[in-house]
């Protein structure tokens, strides 16, 4: 890091020695470009960017629903697909690309990157997913043996040669498919949904704890992927015993837990998520769709104006931002919900971690996500620079100072910073080499930084 700015430099040094359990979603991500070859390929839906999509997809024709009414809307988008229409996909396209994939596989890799100690757990995990990891010998594994687990590299703990397929469909403002033109840069993600992708890890779920005392914090991700097909009894029945392993995994003492949130179609399994896992959370990461998704299923209060993506920015968006996540905050009863919007990043709790610790942690992120968005994937620490090349959002900055006028606080630098409400603007890429899993990288490097310094890990205070 001979090159890299002092303050991002020391960021970095105090993730050195940090450990980190994440579970449970991985995969590959089969990359697609919008082009005329994918239009070819799929089938006209009867009303392009006006049908709303079906769930699960089945066909060409859903797919291509799918993916026009994501560009229509311009916000990104995942759907599950029948086991049928995945193993079409896989055997008849080919992507443009592959990459590590799944909330899990994106934010082990970056804790890796950025030189902490992940540990990971997945179901499925094959020798082409390892060959996807970027430092894949830093990445270490969870394995029992006569009651005690033990911590492997992952060449070892390969158990299968399948390998879950998730297809990301990306799209620039001005392409078109079907007629339909893209309004944004997103993307949408036709997802895999292999029966091993349970909420069940085996002889790990009783021993679980043993990891808890052993890691400084806990990323875990993929309770929305469950598929009613592959299960037997409810969503709710399933999420209770991800409650419990929760549960025994900070029986040891007072973990941090931060939950990734995940859009779903599914209204039962929404319901079931947010009754039952995500009040186990210390912090719950969203993004602009997620958080108005949860507040409607919350039954809260609708705000008067509420914020689309469909329109221009306003910064008065902020405000109702943060309606919307104090009144989630107080009903699910976590210490701490974050949000990633694309100007700035915004996190409400009640007495979670120092404000000065979350703060420099939405900073570290905004570098990270800029990073991601200029560069298509991070690779290395001195990668940061690419980041901080990109100054902080000035639409960013001018919602924030709405917000510190708001709670009658003031701002340092453009980032508010009180012991409830701390904002930080993002650095934002107009032209982004990838969209699919900024909010993932966002919402690990963030948590990660902010245990790191709390605990005194070497950094600054």
């Amino acid at each position: 890091m001979s090159c890299i700015d002092a303050n991002i430099e020391s960021d970095v040094r105090a993730l050195e020695g940090l450990s980190v359990f994440v579970a449970y979603n991985a995969n590959v991500d089969a990359i697609v470009q919008i082009d005329d070859e994918l239009e070819s390929y799929l089938e006209r839906p009867a009303a392009p960017g006006e049908e709303p999509p079906p769930s699960p997809l089945d066909s060409k024709r859903d797919l291509a629903a799918a993916i026009t009414h994501a560009m229509a809307a311009g916000r990104g988008d995942e759907i599950a697909m029948t086991d049928a229409f995945a193993g079409t996909l896989e055997s008849e396209f080919e992507p443009d690309s592959q990459q590590l994939g799944g909330q899990t596989g994106i934010m082990t890799n970056l804790a890796s990157l950025l030189g902490a100690s992940p540990i990971m757990y997945t179901y499925l995990l094959s020798d082409r997913q390892i060959s996807a990891f970027r430092r894949p010998r830093a990445v270490r594994y969870p394995s029992v043996e006569n009651g005690r687990v033990r911590f492997v590299p992952l060449d070892d703990a390969v158990n299968t040669e399948r390998t879950k397929i998730n297809w990301v469909f990306e799209f620039a403002v001005g392409n078109e498919l079907f007629d339909v033109r893209a309004t944004e840069n997103t993307r949408f993600i036709a997802a895999s949904r292999p029966p091993e992708f349970d909420l069940h890890a085996g002889d790990l779920d009783s021993q679980i704890d043993q990891i808890g005392e052993a890691v400084d914090g806990a990323l875990l991700a993929g309770y929305h992927n469950l598929s009613s097909e592959h299960l037997e009894g409810s969503y709710e029945r399933t999420h209770r015993h991800a409650r419990d392993v929760i549960r025994r995994l900070r029986s040891g003492g007072e973990l941090p837990i931060h939950v990734e949130y995940a859009v779903t179609h599914d209204d039962d399994l929404r319901a079931s998520m947010y009754e039952v896992i995500l009040p186990e959370a210390n912090v719950l990461g969203t993004d602009t769709r997620e958080l108005a998704l949860l507040h409607d299923d919350a039954g809260l209060d609708a705000p008067k104006e509420r914020p689309t993506e469909e329109t221009p920015f306003e910064a008065t968006e902020i405000l109702t931002h943060y309606r919307m996540l104090s009144a989630l905050r107080e009903d699910l009863g976590v210490d701490c919900i974050r949000l990633h919007a694309m100007q700035y990043h915004l996190a409400v709790m009640d007495s979670y971690l120092p404000p000065e610790s979350i703060r420099r942690g939405l900073a570290f992120a905004a570098v990270n996500a800029a990073t991601k968005a200029a560069r298509g994937d991070v690779t290395a620490p001195d990668d940061l620079e690419t980041g901080l090349a990109y100054e902080p959002s000035t639409m960013g900055r001018d919602a924030i100072q709405l917000l510190a006028d708001h709670v009658g606080e003031p701002t340092d630098d453009g980032t508010l910073c009180t012991p409830t409400v701390v904002a930080c603007p993002n650095r934002v890429v107009d032209d982004p080499a990838g969209t699919v899993g900024i909010g993932d990288v966002v919402s690990a490097s963030s948590f990660l930084l902010e245990l790191a310094v709390t605990d005194g890990i070497e950094g600054e205070p």
